[in-house]
């Protein structure tokens, strides 16, 4: 009886862990480099609908910097960088987020700093705040890393 038990909890294991994709990522472009403060401006979507540029504004602000988010005419020119963003959905009984990408910007000439994505599958996904934290932290943690190297 044992026996039968480990072999179906065997199967659901590899059943559902092949269902399981989580991936975090920032690549760095090369001969960039951002100030140790920057006042951040993330450009809204046309198509957000769900408020993902506040999202990502408000999470830097809570990381201690100036941000703020708003269409690209509005850009404040005391801005040092800007944040691109797109959201991609699936559905799988409710809408969720699947993949977050983020670039940031130079704001004088839209050439990137670093660029960052998370992707997550249903079985192990996050709320969008969730993952706009966890794609910027990553990202964060790229530069920071490469200032000190």
């Amino acid at each position: 009886m044992s026996r039968l038990k480990l072999i179906v909890i065997l199967f659901f294991v590899l059943i559902f862990s092949g269902c399981s994709i989580k991936d975090t990522n920032a690549k760095l472009v090369p001969n960039s480099e951002l100030k140790s403060k920057n006042i951040f401006y993330v450009v809204l979507l046309e198509s957000d609908k769900r408020n993902i540029a506040k999202m990502i504004a408000d999470t830097l602000v809570e990381k201690g910097y100036s941000a703020s988010s708003g269409t690209l005419e509005n850009l404040p020119k005391d801005s040092d960088v800007v944040v691109t963003y797109e959201d991609r959905w699936m559905w799988d009984l409710t809408n969720y987020l699947i993949q977050f990408d983020m670039q940031f910007r130079n704001a004088k000439n839209f050439y990137p700093y670093v660029a960052g994505e998370t992707i997550r599958t249903s079985v192990v996904r996050k709320s969008p705040k969730e993952m706009a934290e966890e794609t910027i932290t990553t990202m964060l943690n790229k530069l920071e890393k490469e200032k000190n190297d």
